[in-house]
């Protein structure tokens, strides 16, 4: 059973990517958009433009806003394209909702952790700004990235039946991952040399657990209402 369940979310996972390779939506919206983003504010915000203590407090501000808006730009389409493709009913037959779900998730998580990896070292470099804590900045990059992943992947299953999917989608973010976003600037500027505060960690592991648990419950609900 479990071999079987692996095998189904690793075939939505690639069948994922091998679409993606082909259209390139959303890598190149999420790039594009990630880059723009960070040469701009670069340009205005440097170190010309502000003392490193306010580029301490700004950059982490401006990394997951970027990540969590090339996520609403480039990743609801996970479901989006199912539907409007057709396929959606194939996969329906194809794979139980909670493998489709961990292999959405985890495509999702993939090209987010790509993002991550091109935002943040250009964001210290542009910036300018000296990283004192590598090894805390690649586990918030990593567990503030799951928990986007997931909720998104989420939101996308519910907005791609409905209409006006964008705004829609946009609403339902808000509550959800305000906390997450919260708790990812304040380690991430932990890991720029701020004081890091007590259990914040432990916070952000527990929400990506409180994620996971609900998205497994919920999604087939969702998936097949």
């Amino acid at each position: 059973m479990s071999s079987s369940w692996i095998a189904e979310a690793a075939a939505v996972f690639a069948k994922d990517w091998r679409c993606e390779l082909r259209a390139k939506h959303a890598i190149t919206t999420l790039g594009l958009f990630a880059v723009t983003s960070l040469v701009v504010a670069s340009l205005a915000l440097g170190p010309v433009g502000i003392q490193a203590e306010e580029r301490i407090a700004f950059a982490p501000v401006l990394i997951w806003l970027i990540l969590l808006f090339s996520t609403a730009a480039g990743l609801p389409r996970a479901f989006v394209h199912e539907e409007e493709s057709h396929t959606a009913t194939a996969l329906r037959l194809a794979a139980t909702p909670s493998a489709l779900f961990a292999g959405k998730a985890a495509y999702t998580f993939s090209v987010l952790a790509a993002v991550e990896a091109a935002v943040a070292p250009l964001a210290a470099a542009l910036l300018q700004i000296d990283v004192a804590r590598p090894g805390l900045l690649l586990a918030v990059l990593a567990l503030g990235g799951f928990g986007l992943a997931l909720a998104s992947t989420l939101l996308a299953a519910i907005v791609a039946q409905g209409r006006g999917r964008t705004t829609l989608f946009a609403a339902l973010a808000f509550p959800v991952l305000v906390p997450l976003l919260a708790l990812a600037v304040a380690i991430t500027r932990a890991a720029f040399g701020a004081p890091l505060q007590e259990g914040i960690l432990i916070q952000l592991v527990l929400y990506d657990a409180t994620v996971t648990v609900a998205g497994l419950m919920l999604f087939p609900a969702v998936w097949n209402p």
